[in-house]
């Protein structure tokens, strides 16, 4: 019988750098709309908002989305049960369907700026990377944890 050993170094890799590239980048992104608001607007292009508590609030959403991948591949790797990050990844595709049509339609209908393009973007990405790896069965329980 054939080892799965080097498609199962593969996926873990994957869902490794996948977590890390979108749990870190929600992370980073959730923590400057929260403590620095006006610069990550800046950063985007675009224009301060009236009220920036509620940027900062968003801003603290974004950030735990970020830590939930985090967390949820630090359990992954330590314990070799990925059930928490798979359901990380489910429910973040929720999330990220949601909020990315929100941008969308905003944009849409002229309230935000283009500059917020790169919101809807980047999280259809994810929803497009997340759904195909886990229909693609890389959270399968047959899968073994290949310690690094």
């Amino acid at each position: 019988m054939r080892s799965n050993l080097g498609t199962d170094l593969v996926r873990q890799r994957a869902v490794t750098v996948i977590s890390l590239i979108a749990g870190g980048g929600d992370l980073a992104t959730g923590l400057l709309l929260a403590l620095a608001p006006a610069k990550a607007l800046a950063l985007m292009g675009a224009p301060m908002v009236k009220e920036p508590a509620l940027l900062q609030f968003v801003g603290v959403f974004v950030a735990c989305v970020g830590a939930s991948y985090l967390l949820g591949l630090l359990t992954w790797l330590w314990t070799g049960s990925s059930t928490r990050l798979r359901t990380v990844w489910e429910l973040t595709i929720l999330f990220r369907v949601a909020a990315g049509t929100f941008v969308a339609l905003q944009i849409a209908m002229e309230n935000f700026s283009w500059a917020w393009v790169s919101v809807p973007a980047t999280d259809w990405a994810w929803v497009l990377v997340q759904a195909t790896l886990l229909r693609l069965g890389y959270f399968d329980k047959n899968s073994q944890r290949i310690p690094f």
